[in-house]
């Protein structure tokens, strides 16, 4: 290499090197982090209540009724409701689980709910030895235990969006993300107005179509020979 071409390189090296630490400086900067979008979420919930019974006894008192029945209607009107009842064998010194009238009790409680509208109802039977309930603060030998179903009733309730959410400031972003606040009026407003809300996790069925009924309608349409309304109806 000549001297002249030698000094023509050691001239450009500095060039290069600022020229590199600008394309580095103006490369793209990481991908912001993708914000969750606000919506309305369909969440489970149980609804749990005690039934007691006297000893030896399928029947449902005045007062266990009464209780029953306040209990119901503490649950969420317009729901599709699901009950389940856990029945404890009652304890006996020849016959430990007495499978024959804890179910006769759960059969009582699971007509006591259907007559008041909760359906379906399932019923479980779990031996003592198995599985206990909880005591009573006034019962702490839980001698009680044994002589009582407890009812557990599925229901879906709504989780509203956090909203507003400005929790990103709408006059300062320099990585042009998506507003925080952006959808969730609507997401807030989806939640506040759904009849069942489970539809927010999957759509309900619709009824097989009447494709001739359907195709008439759109020729009456097209020949101006459209049904009128029935006034009876709307009356």
């Amino acid at each position: 290499m000549s001297l002249a071409t030698h000094t023509a390189v050691v001239r450009r090296l500095p060039l290069a090197l600022c020229l590199a630490a600008v394309a580095a400086a103006c490369s793209p900067l990481d991908p912001p982090p993708v914000r969750p979008v606000p919506e309305a979420l369909a969440v489970p919930v149980e609804y749990g209540h005690s039934v007691r019974f006297a000893t030896d006894r399928a029947e449902l008192s005045t007062s266990e009724a009464a209780r029953l029945r306040r209990f119901v209607s503490t649950l969420p009107p317009d729901r599709r409701l699901a009950a389940r009842i856990v029945g404890h064998a009652d304890q006996r010194a020849g016959d430990a689980y007495n499978h024959s009238l804890s179910s006769r009790r759960a059969e009582t409680v699971a007509a006591a709910l259907r007559a008041m509208g909760i359906v379906p109802v399932s019923v479980s039977l779990i031996p003592m030895g198995e599985a206990l309930a909880t005591a009573a603060v006034d019962d702490p030998a839980g001698l009680a235990r044994d002589r009582q179903l407890e009812v557990l009733v599925s229901a879906t309730s709504v989780a509203l969006p956090g909203c507003p959410d400005w929790s990103g400031d709408p006059g300062y972003d320099p990585r042009n993300e998506p507003l925080s606040n952006l959808g969730c009026a609507n997401a807030f407003n989806l939640g506040l107005m759904v009849a069942d809300p489970r539809d927010l996790s999957m759509g309900t069925p619709t009824a097989p179509a009447d494709a001739t009924r359907e195709a008439e309608a759109v020729l009456r349409y097209r020949t101006d020979k459209v049904k009128q309304l029935d006034a009876e109806v709307f009356q």
